[in-house]
């Protein structure tokens, strides 16, 4: 099933784009998909461990399992003053 990954902040930055497609398999979660970006992309690891993740616009703990056409918003930390 396909899931749009959404990035953010500097983590667009870093990567150069604003969106991925994922092609993921039934009762995947999160936390499944924070693994597979942190393998595919080993340069945004760190800021992914200190992000916040939102699934369909709602804040989303890192159990909650996704579903066909879910969005998954990357939200790293932003500093600033």
């Amino acid at each position: 099933m396909k899931i749009k990954v959404l990035y953010f902040s500097s983590i667009k930055d870093k990567l150069k784009k604003k969106e991925d497609i994922l092609d993921i398999g039934e009762n995947t979660t999160l936390e499944d998909v924070i693994s597979l970006l942190k393998g595919k992309y080993p340069e945004i690891a760190e800021s992914l461990d200190k992000s916040m993740f939102a699934v369909n616009e709602e804040y989303a703990d890192k159990d909650k399992i996704l579903k066909e056409g879910d969005t998954v918003a990357v939200i790293p930390p932003v500093s600033g003053g």
